[in-house]
């Protein structure tokens, strides 16, 4: 029997899943989760990664992402126009394709997009990067970042009303038509927050946040302070959780993150029976309502 969602009746906003790209998610069982919430009547949209499969294909090609520090300290890794047209054989051919196939499968219409498809995600390119160098500091012009502008959120609602589901990945495009690399956890944060969706389920290979990495009986459960979990994270989770916050902070009620690995993963999510839950106080969950 379908574990109840937290709604007695299926909301016109919809629900942003998104799927971890990291070794160990379970895309198919996410999958599974999807279909019903659509056959419950739901509107989802999915956002895809593709970490693993990315640096699988790198490999493949004997090309790696070298990983950089900046002045403050802050290590980067690097992404150039030939990493990315590699990496996108990953992100798009792949892991994106593998999610509307395995929709397909279960008789469920998924239309899949990356940022440049439709315009559907459009990215500020990031500034020239410095970069330490054997104790001199150089300017790296090619690296290919950028952070999401804006949300064709036409595009998106057009296919939600025609029954499909947008499944959204990496790699953006600027105004000037130059793909970028955007974190997916932005990328699904972004798109909650343009949608007004009513909740952000972002699942991985953990989970959900712990306050000893190496215990998962000391999981947090729930919080409405970001900011202060902040210095539990490490890691990608430190990604998940700025997501997380930019997504409330943009009128999102409710961000789950938890594993794609337990039984029934988007349901036990959204119910509270697995990962960690995330809102904002009462009174900035109003303000950052009030600005939508």
């Amino acid at each position: 029997m379908s574990a109840p969602l937290p709604s007695s009746k299926p909301d016109v906003r919809p629900i942003v899943v998104k799927i971890g790209g990291a070794a160990g998610v379970d895309l198919e069982n996410v999958c599974n989760d999807v279909v019903e919430l659509i056959r419950c009547g739901e509107r989802v949209v999915v956002v895809n990664g593709g970490s693993e499969a990315g640096e699988r294909v790198l490999k493949a090609f004997s090309l790696e992402r070298p990983e950089v520090t900046t002045p403050t300290g802050t290590v980067v890794r690097l992404t150039h126009v030939t990493t990315l047209r590699v990496l996108m054989m990953a992100w798009v051919g792949e892991v994106n394709k593998r999610v509307v196939l395995a929709l397909a499968e279960r008789g469920i219409p998924g239309v899949g997009l990356c940022g440049a498809d439709g315009r559907v995600l459009v990215a500020k390119r990031r500034p020239p990067l410095k970069i330490h160098d054997g104790g001199r500091v150089r300017i790296d012009r090619e690296h290919l970042a950028g952070e999401i502008h804006s949300v064709n959120t036409g595009l998106l609602s057009m296919l939600l009303d025609q029954g499909y589901v947008p499944v959204v990945c990496p790699p953006a495009i600027t105004e000037e038509g130059v793909l970028v690399n955007v974190d997916a956890d932005q990328i699904a944060a972004s798109i909650a927050t343009a949608l007004g969706a009513r909740a952000l389920v972002m699942l991985s290979n953990v989970p959900g946040l712990l306050e000893n990495p190496n215990e998962p009986l000391t999981l947090v459960r729930s919080s409405d302070d970001v900011e202060g979990c902040m210095q539990l994270a490490a890691g990608r989770m430190r990604y998940k959780l700025d997501a997380a916050r930019k997504a409330l902070q943009g009128g999102v009620p409710s961000v789950y993150v938890s594993s794609s690995r337990v039984p029934r993963p988007v349901f036990v999510a959204l119910t509270e029976e697995s990962g960690t839950k995330f809102t904002l106080p009462r009174k900035q969950q109003e303000v950052a309502n009030a600005r939508t």
